[in-house]
């Protein structure tokens, strides 16, 4: 099995070289004869379907995003930031993970077969999932400590923020 430090390598050069290159179409410059349901519908004014798979959204860094201004709105105590920060942290690390497989599969769709075996693009998946369901258990871990140790009126603005953050999204509008 290809180790991870390998599979970024391999990650980095594609992207680079698909970046060096320029991508001749949507899928890498080979035509897709017959096409499919998928590719075959109608798209209306604003699709980004267009230009491939739409961007998903991504709760942790929805989070990630209101942290910052949460940290303030809390008026955190000498000894709850160090916790919050730890959160903080994880969090970011979490969302990075996310972004991490995100280029880790626009490498893949750039290649264009010749570089990449299966075995690569199917151990990268598995690898990128299990980092970030290991990274966003230790966000839960550390926001189970941080909730712990804010008061009442604290954790009530938490809670609400974090749910805020989900259904409106910074940096969206």
């Amino acid at each position: 099995m290809i180790d991870r430090h390998r599979r970024s390598l391999i990650s980095a050069a594609l992207l680079l070289g698909a970046v060096a290159t320029g991508a001749n179409a949507q899928y890498g410059g080979r035509s897709r004869k017959g096409g499919d349901a998928a590719s075959s519908h109608a798209t209306g004014p604003g699709d980004s379907s267009t230009r491939g798979v739409a961007p998903q959204f991504d709760p942790l860094a929805a989070i990630e995003r209101e942290l910052p201004s949460l940290r303030i709105d809390l008026k955190l105590t000498a000894e709850q930031a160090p916790l919050f920060d730890s959160f903080e942290r994880q969090v970011r690390d979490s969302a990075n993970a996310e972004r991490m497989r995100a280029r880790h599969l626009a490498s893949f769709r750039m290649d264009q077969g010749n570089t990449v075996t299966a075995d690569t693009v199917l151990g990268t998946i598995a690898d990128d999932h299990a980092l970030r369901a290991e990274s966003t258990r230790l966000a839960l871990e550390r926001m189970t400590v941080l909730y712990a140790a804010l008061a009442p009126e604290q954790r009530k603005q938490f809670d609400r923020r974090i749910i805020q953050s989900l259904r409106e999204p910074l940096g969206t509008s």
